[in-house]
């Protein structure tokens, strides 16, 4: 068998996000630090004076971008960071199924699963009840190219959750 995915992406996947993590923890910080400077130059001020207006203000636009920014950061890249890393420990970890079926085609159309972009191989299994040929689609990674699989060979492979963990080619043509 061939393993598509090694745990050396896993591993990746965890540092990214680890990365991910201290970048938004340490602007965290740099906001808290520039928070407490300006409560400390405001209560410093005298009572009633015109200073204030520009230490609200101040107050006001840091906290506002600090807002956007981990709205930003946090819903769209940590996100997706973090959905990778959970399909990529779910592939470590998660129930597999073992198939056998016919190599169809490749599927360049992007989709995504559990939040990842992933792209398709196009199967064609036998439907023991129905007695006919249905298309399977298998998931890969968009970022990872496809396996090279010749077009009918039969192939044997592994998914977690639709997801191609491991695969290998049984014969060249059908």
């Amino acid at each position: 068998m061939i393993d598509y995915f090694k745990k050396e992406y896993l591993e990746q996947a965890q540092n990214q996000r680890k990365k991910t993590l201290i970048v938004y923890f340490i602007v965290l910080a740099l906001y808290v630090a520039l928070s407490v400077i300006v409560l400390i130059r405001y209560t410093q001020l005298p009572y009633m004076s015109e200073k204030i207006v520009v230490i609200k203000a101040v107050e006001y636009v840091i906290t506002f971008f600090m807002l956007v920014f981990s709205f930003l950061y946090l819903g769209i890249k940590y996100k997706r960071v973090n959905k990778y890393y959970h399909l990529l420990k779910n592939l470590q970890i998660g129930l597999r199924e073992e198939f056998v079926a016919s190599f169809f085609e490749y599927d360049e159309k992007l989709a995504t699963k559990d939040g990842v972009d992933v792209k398709a191989l196009v199967f064609l299994e036998w439907n023991k009840f129905k007695k006919d040929y249905f298309e399977r689609k298998v998931w890969v990674l968009y970022e990872l190219p496809f396996p090279e699989i010749p077009e009918k060979a039969t192939v044997k492979f592994v998914t977690q959750g639709n997801v191609l963990v491991s695969y290998e080619i049984l014969s060249e043509e059908e």
